[in-house]
């Protein structure tokens, strides 16, 4: 049973969680991951089966989830996890871009030791891997250390909710494919930051901002290609 997965994100995510937050926690790593993909219909009785809860706290977290914009529900269709618009997906992309971008710029060489050794940590794992998911997975996480690195809250804030509509457009619309040396890229941008080389950031941002214009432009064919084949 598809929605049987969900108990598996539900371990990860602790027991010190009110039921609740517990509860939208799960669904929504499920909604990101494509366990529960775009129109599938979620059913109050059988996730609070399958939870063992009441309803009540399901209810809840099906509300969050549709004031988040990730389920729409009516009476007639019930609750059903919403498919993003192809302008949802521009739009987020490109904004997630320029704040990535905006980052860089406020980094300057001053990157906490601490968040230094994670993104050391997670260059030398990028180095090792080979399946797409994962690939995506790593790169999502440099460069939310370099975000994180900043200390602006607000930065940390908004890409954090942009990092995962990202993540969800990835696992159910059209994952990223990644050139073999990516990892070794993400540590020369790294070693540009500290030196702060102005004039490699720059080429490595012009480079990547053509690397997801590519990716939209895959994107929109891909929408194109879909609305033909229905």
């Amino acid at each position: 049973m598809m929605l049987e997965k969900l108990l598996d994100i539900k371990k990860t995510m602790g027991d010190k969680k009110q039921i609740g937050d517990l509860l939208y926690s799960t669904l929504r790593e499920g909604i990101a991951h494509g366990i529960v993909p775009p129109g599938y219909r979620l059913k109050e009785e059988d996730l609070a089966d399958l939870f063992q809860v009441s309803r009540t706290p399901v209810r809840e977290a099906v509300k969050r989830l549709e004031y988040e914009g990730f389920i729409t529900s009516d009476a007639q269709r019930g609750s059903i996890v919403r498919q993003f618009e192809l302008d949802e997906c521009l739009d987020t992309l490109e904004v997630l871009e320029w704040l990535r971008a905006l980052a860089i710029d406020l980094l300057e060489g001053r990157i906490p030791r601490s968040i230094l050794m994670q993104l050391e940590a997670n260059i030398k794992k990028g180095c090792l891997l080979t399946d797409p998911k994962e690939q995506f997975e790593n790169n999502l996480e440099f460069h939310a250390l370099l975000i994180r690195a900043t200390g602006n809250t607000e930065l940390i804030r908004i890409t954090g909710r942009l990092e995962f509509r990202e993540r969800t457009i990835a696992n159910n619309i059209l994952l990223y494919s990644y050139d073999a040396n990516y990892a070794r890229a993400h540590r020369d941008l790294l070693t540009a930051i500290i030196e702060n080389d102005k004039e490699y950031i720059s080429n490595y941002k012009i480079n990547n901002k053509d690397k997801v214009n590519k990716y939209m432009n895959m994107l929109i064919s891909h929408s194109l290609y879909d609305k033909n084949s229905h």
